[in-house]
């Protein structure tokens, strides 16, 4: 037997395309964050206070907020060609207008925050497709190590980015650091328009983006693993917030450091992510996510606490060199585990909930430390937040991200339902299933539709019901409301995976003999027709 080739952090790099799209990658990063330091260091020195530099921080993960749900829904049918190279053409955009106007004077604090925001909104757009491109670059096996990749490859620009952003606004001032981020925006677009596949992404689309949106809500809401995971993602997104937050302030009130020398402590942080993420993979291989995440997790937090009690610049930049580290680590164990373990068919959306999750959280952080360090002092804020994230660290030990026995990608290769007559597409199906239980199993029996329950309303049922009989103490039935026929046969096809099929094997031991099931079909009305239904018929 042929053993699997060992996948190594250099095996993904062999991918030419891969590696351009990494480039493409880093280039949008690095431009971002050159862009948004720049801003907070202007804001800072013009004598704002840190609710407002903490502003900046909120700018910029606000779109991840309000973007992230509808993003992971387009992204998976519109494709990542048009996706990418638009929002390259956009952040070239912004960056262009502000460089004229920086140029003109005309630069004010809400056009910096305007272009923070809509640089904001580029970052995610990048962040989202990306997650989603990814899978199709790289093979099934690359993707153990790819995520760790991708993490050093965008934390990495926080090194590079506000070196270079710290050494052109000393230097050159403003108007050329715009300019210089322009041009980067400008070789994005070249790149996405020629490296990513006319056809990547595209697939043809079962439904609008608000009933994709929908149907996230409503998997994440039935998923125990993924409410899990969403809440570690936001106990480590608050406390970790405070550090981008307010490092600006520490940085100008506490070490009184030079433009280029708070670009080194920024880009501390990137020099932190991607030689943390080369020296932790013989570590990360012998741990949990839960136990690698916890020990990140603490890291970070005694270097809050040792940033609120240390004013010497070389030990300030070694600790943010090691927060780099931490950050990259936890950050990039969210999304190992959410590919690791998430169906095909709802991954790119799951993805883009943790994003705007842990955006979230930034953002709501980032005003919140901002908030508490003018009303308690700079120092008090940065150790409560110490305290938040050794908080965090403590729980993902006692009650961190669960296992994944209980969901896996793996198809469980069902042959799915007879297909419906052509006549009755797109209308409401209510399927009748029918349970002869044994009597001694009937309570199991009961415990066990529990589960189903879960199962039918994650994998696409808008409604579920389970009655009993009223002459017969052993036959229950159950229904179960679907949109149309093309969610019922998905979830017992693409959507069905080995574990969710182990539920309805497992309640098979409580049945007398095989479940009858009838297809309902509700009669549609003119007013139910679909735009694309009315224009098929014309």
């Amino acid at each position: 037997m042929t053993r699997p080739p060992t996948v190594t952090l250099l095996t993904p790099l062999r991918v030419r395309r891969l590696r351009m799209m990494l480039g493409f990658e880093l280039g949008a990063a690095i431009g971002i964050w050159i862009l948004v330091l720049a801003v907070q260091w202007t804001l800072t020195r013009a004598g704002e206070s840190a609710f407002a530099v903490s502003g900046v921080q909120f700018a910029a993960s606000l779109p991840f907020f309000l973007l992230s749900l509808p993003l992971g829904a387009i992204a998976e049918h519109a494709g990542h060609r048009t996706l990418l190279t638009g929002t390259a053409i956009g952040l070239l955009i912004t960056s262009a207008v502000l460089t004229v106007l920086q140029a003109l004077d005309l630069a004010t604090t809400p056009v910096l925050m305007a272009a923070v925001f809509l640089s904001g909104c580029g970052l995610a757009s990048v962040a989202i497709v990306w997650q989603s491109l990814l899978p199709t670059l790289a093979t099934r096996e690359m993707m153990t190590v790819v995520p760790a990749i991708d993490g050093a490859i965008f934390n990495g620009a926080r090194a590079i980015g506000p070196v270079l952003g710290g050494a052109l606004l000393a230097a050159w001032g403003a108007t050329s650091t715009f300019g210089l981020v322009t041009v980067v925006f400008a070789i994005c677009v070249v790149l996405a328009a020629s490296q990513i596949p006319p056809r990547s992404g595209r697939v043809p689309r079962t439904e609008s983006v608000l009933e994709s949106v929908a149907t996230s809500l409503r998997f994440i809401r039935h998923s125990r693993w993924t409410r899990r995971l969403l809440f570690r993602v936001v106990m480590f997104g608050l406390p970790a917030s405070c550090l981008w937050a307010l490092l600006p302030v520490v940085a100008y009130e506490m070490l009184h450091v030079t433009t280029f020398e708070f670009g080194v402590l920024s880009g501390a942080i990137g020099v932190g992510a991607v030689a943390g993420t080369i020296a932790s993979m013989p570590l990360r291989s012998r741990l949990s996510w839960n136990v690698f995440a916890a020990l990140g997790s603490a890291a970070y937090a005694l270097v809050l606490l040792g940033i609120a009690v240390v004013a010497w610049m070389p030990a300030v930049v070694a600790l943010l060199v090691i927060v780099g580290a931490a950050w990259v680590g936890v950050q990039s164990t969210w999304m190992i585990a959410t590919h690791a373990v998430m169906p095909p068919w709802i991954k790119a959306r799951v993805i883009a909930v943790v994003m705007l999750t842990f955006q979230g959280s930034q953002a709501v952080g980032a005003l919140l430390w901002g908030f508490l360090a003018d009303t308690m002092g700079l120092v008090s804020a940065v150790v409560v937040s110490a305290v938040a994230m050794s908080v965090s660290s403590i729980g993902l030990l006692r009650r961190g991200i669960l296992p994944s026995d209980s969901i896996a990608p793996d198809p469980s290769g069902a042959a799915g339902p007879p297909e419906l007559e052509p006549h009755h597409r797109g209308a409401t199906i209510v399927v009748e299933t029918t349970y002869a239980v044994r009597p001694q199993r009937a309570d199991h029996f009961v415990h066990a539709m529990t589960r189903l329950r879960s199962s039918r309303l994650r994998l696409g049922a808008s409604r579920w019901a389970l009655t009993r009989v009223s002459d017969s103490a052993s036959t229950y039935v159950e229904f179960c409301t679907f949109r149309n026929w093309a969610e019922y046969s998905a979830q017992e096809t693409v959507r069905l995976t080995v574990p969710e099929r182990l539920v309805r094997t497992d309640l098979a031991l409580d049945l007398a003999e095989e479940p009858r099931v009838r297809v309902l079909v509700r009669p549609r009305t003119p007013a139910d027709r679909t735009p694309a239904d009315r224009t098929e018929s014309t």
